[in-house]
């Protein structure tokens, strides 16, 4: 089984330009998968996603046969419009639903969360995670600036999942790029603050006589990235259908 330094090679080798918030939603997926007691054999949907959900390889990676079924709009097993209630046809017991990044383009989440109910059935483990910050993306089927944790919480109680773990990531780097230079940085990036293409002192000049550049420079290196909560800029929570 894949131990937590073999999924950040996984994921800093193959997906080395994820944003830095999806990175550590990821980490945070692959510890939190091992603290519930799932089978070996997986019965998957995902909603609002397909295949290639990266989650779905770091089960496969974690030694779990999965079995996927795919629910949305475009090119999914099933059409499943979750700005509306769908009359969905019964479906065999899913082990875990996995909804990432979906509920930002959704306008109507009465809806939403009325049809994660309808798919799942008593014991379903539920992940969710979504920007609680963000900038305008995928435009026009953009509706929010993102969710709280707690925003996600009390609407899943609502609909009768018990809630195993809930929380938020980010810090204030993440959250600056984002907001101040309009940016989505990778891990690298943010790790080492900022990256000059050349080390040569009259390059690293002109590079920040662009004002631009200079802004990001400056975001990145000057702060003291305080990991607060009005810094947080991804929600997760993962709950189970009672």
């Amino acid at each position: 089984m894949y131990n937590l330094n073999d999924i950040e090679k996984l994921l800093d080798k193959d997906f080395s330009d994820l944003n830095y918030g999806r990175y550590l939603l990821l980490k945070n997926f692959y510890l939190s998968i091992k603290e519930f007691q799932l089978p070996k054999d997986l019965r998957i949907a995902v909603v609002g996603g397909d295949n290639d959900q990266i989650e779905i390889l770091i089960l496969n990676k974690m030694g779990y046969t999965t079995d996927v079924t795919t629910f949305g709009i475009e090119n999914q097993d099933e059409f499943f419009d979750l700005n509306i209630i769908n009359n969905t046809k019964p479906h065999n017991f899913f082990h875990l639903i996995i909804c990432t990044q979906v509920i930002e383009h959704i306008w109507n989440h009465n809806s939403f969360f009325e049809n994660i109910r309808l798919i799942s059935k008593p014991e379903t483990l539920f992940y969710i995670d979504c920007p609680k910050s963000n900038k305008v993306h995928m435009s026009p089927a953009y509706y929010s600036s993102g969710f709280t944790a707690s925003y996600l919480v009390n609407n899943l109680k609502m609909m009768d999942f018990e809630i195993l773990k809930s929380g938020e990531f980010g810090g204030e780097v993440l959250y600056k790029t984002i907001h101040l230079t309009q940016s989505w940085y990778n891990k690298k990036d943010i790790v080492r603050r900022y990256r000059f293409n050349n080390r040569n002192m009259f390059h690293k000049i002109k590079h920040l006589s662009k004002l631009s550049n200079l802004g990001q420079y400056l975001v990145l290196k000057r702060n003291n990235n305080r990991d607060s909560e009005e810094y947080m800029t991804e929600s997760y929570v993962f709950a189970r259908k009672t």
